[in-house]
């Protein structure tokens, strides 16, 4: 098991044209989206960070902060939250992912293993939006951002990365563990 200190990174900064409405503030099951990803990091991370452009956040114990290069999609996300990153490892994770649960988290960080990323793979797809990332790559995606190359899984690339399998022998699993709500109609589902 891991036992370093770690920062929970929530990307909330995207533009949330299909929801209509700023996608981390909106209503699921009684609670606002964000709060859910919130609570599931909670436990594991000695500091939330928040990455929005706009929208208020004051009712969590986080620091939030914009974008550094606004208009650059996850790959901006995940260079602020690392800009700010205080620990050497931080659990990167997307704000509209609600039914991630705590012990997939854990799981994560016991198996990142020195790595510089670790993300989760399920179903023949990997999330590059799920995952531990060491704070040693943030010069890595400040770079390619620079450059004008914001896309997550062409950045991991030029770092030493892992793929961590989920299936059905989680005990954390479920048929909508990886549920991505982007639209109203996702929320009524």
């Amino acid at each position: 098991m891991n036992d370093q200190p770690v920062t929970g990174i929530i990307l909330a900064g995207g533009e949330s044209r299909r929801m209509g409405a700023l996608k981390p503030l909106v209503d699921y099951r009684g609670k606002l989206l964000i709060r859910w990803i919130f609570e599931a990091l909670s436990p594991l991370c000695n500091e939330i960070t928040i990455i929005a452009n706009s929208g208020d956040f004051s009712a969590f114990n986080a620091s939030v902060y914009p974008d550094n290069f606004p208009g650059n999609g996850p790959a901006a996300g995940i260079e602020a939250g690392l800009s700010h990153c205080t620990t050497k490892l931080a659990l990167v994770t997307s704000c509209d992912t609600p039914n991630l649960p705590t012990d997939m988290f854990r799981y994560l960080l016991a198996n990142h293993n020195g790595y510089d990323i670790s993300i989760i793979a399920h179903d023949g797809i990997n999330e590059p939006l799920i995952g531990v990332y060491s704070q040693s790559v943030h010069s890595t995606f400040l770079e390619a951002i620079q450059a004008g190359d914001p896309h997550p899984p062409r950045i991991m690339r030029r770092c030493k990365w892992q793929e961590i399998p989920l299936d059905s022998s989680q005990n954390f699993w479920h048929p909508d563990l990886f549920l991505n709500l982007n639209t109203p109609s996702d929320l009524k589902k």
